[in-house]
Order: structure tokens, then sequence, then C-alpha cells
């Protein structure tokens, strides 16, 4: 149930089906010479609308949030940057009016690595509130699911890459597609790290992504993510072993 398609009145009525609410977080980023800006924003987009074709009257998705922590890549042109702390307060801000209107719990769903400090911060403050908050960061929790479709992954990668050419092949320019194998040893901050690290605004092999990967990437990890929305549904938040 997309929440701006609905007219108060009838927001009201349909609350009773779900007290679920899905908000996308993205970000406006470089990704490498072939990948459009929007990148984070559209990989959110097209699960929440595989979501809503699946299960729609089981939650609700609010606008997505187009903007992110991007500090490393703000080296390269078209990346907005905003800092953690301002991104979670607002984030915070968004979701303390949907608890108090009636939306009592909350996943971010996240397509920017950038976002999860902001995204930890607001949940920490949402949770004192009594609310209930996941983040997925879909590239990250399903790594696992991923590698069985892709050799890797990396920004701008062959699994980014891909899920773009599925998303839509005409905003993905396959001829600039390049590679930057280097892989960080520790989550270590230093000067011009962007740079370094993600040189030409990559990393991982781009030039192995195929839509048809990025195809099962999209059924496979929805299922997962419908998975985690049912149980969050039926409060389902432990097993015991």
């Amino acid at each position: 149930m997309y929440l701006i398609n609905y007219a108060s009145d009838d927001f009201q009525k349909n609350l009773q089906k779900s007290d679920i609410v899905i908000i996308p977080v993205g970000s406006v980023e470089a990704h490498g010479h072939h990948l459009p800006l929007g990148t984070d924003i559209f990989s959110p987009r097209l699960f929440c609308e595989m979501i809503e074709r699946k299960i729609g009257d089981y939650v609700w998705i609010a606008p997505e949030i187009p903007y992110g922590q991007s500090y490393d890549l703000s080296v390269y042109p078209g990346t907005i940057h905003v800092p953690s702390e301002v991104l979670a307060e607002y984030v915070y801000a968004v979701g303390k009016s949907l608890y108090e209107n009636g939306l009592k719990k909350l996943i971010f769903l996240n397509g920017h690595g950038g976002n999860i400090n902001a995204l930890n911060l607001a949940s920490e403050k949402l949770v004192q509130l009594g609310m209930v908050v996941l983040t997925i960061n879909w590239w990250l929790d399903f790594t696992k699911e991923i590698l069985t479709i892709t050799q890797g992954q990396g920004h701008a990668g062959e699994d980014e890459t891909s899920a773009i050419l599925y998303y839509d092949e005409r905003l993905v320019q396959m001829d600039k597609a390049t590679k930057n194998l280097k892989k960080p040893l520790y989550r270590v901050y230093f000067k011009d790290r962007g740079k370094v690290l993600y040189e030409n605004a990559m990393s991982g092999d781009a030039t192995l992504a195929t839509k048809e990967k990025g195809e099962k990437i999209f059924e496979l990890l929805t299922d997962k993510i419908i998975k985690i929305i049912l149980d969050i549904r039926e409060e389902r938040y432990f097993v015991e072993e």
C-alpha cells in the first residue's frame, strides 16, 4: 500500500490492515562511469514494487528518502552528501511522525552503505518511543544469497550493475564498465579514501554483470525480504535453539 496514493480518510480506514511501514532509503552518488547517480535509490524502489505486487495489503510503503551520507564518493561529480548526524535527525523525525499516525513497526529498506550509521542512530531513538525498527541492507544482509548468482560484489560492481540492468538497462552504459579489485584490509578512515579505495567511483568487476543475474537477485531477495516482513507482522523476532 503506497502511503502517498491514499486520501487521508482512506489511510485511516486501511490502517487496520497493517501497522508496518517500509521507508526506502538511498543516495545520489557516483557509481563508476557506467551507472546512474540514482543507483542506490532504484534498487530499493524496485524491491518495493515487487513487494507491493506480492503482499500489497500487508505493508505500507512510504516515499523514499533519496539523499544519503556519501562522504567517500563526494570527490566525484554529482554526488550529494548529507552528514550522518543530519540524516539521522531527519530520518528520526519522519519515523516519529509515522509512529504518531499509527504505524508502529518500521523497516528501513536501505540501498546505500553510507547510511547505516545514521539509520542505527535514528533507530535507537525511535525504539525509545515504543516503535519496532529494522534496517535491511539488501546487498550486505544477503551476501551469501547474492554470491550464489554473481562471482563478486562491489560498489557499482557485478551485483549492483546487474541489479540496475534489470531495473532499466537503458540507464546502464556497459561499454564504460570497468573493474577495481582493491579490497580494504580494515575499516579505516584516511584522507582521499574515496579516491584511493573507490578508484573510478567503483569497486568489484562490473564487466561481469548481466540483466539475467539482476533478475535472479531481485526475485530471490524479494522473497527473503517478504519473509522478514511477515515475521515482523507476527512479531517473530527470535528463535529458540
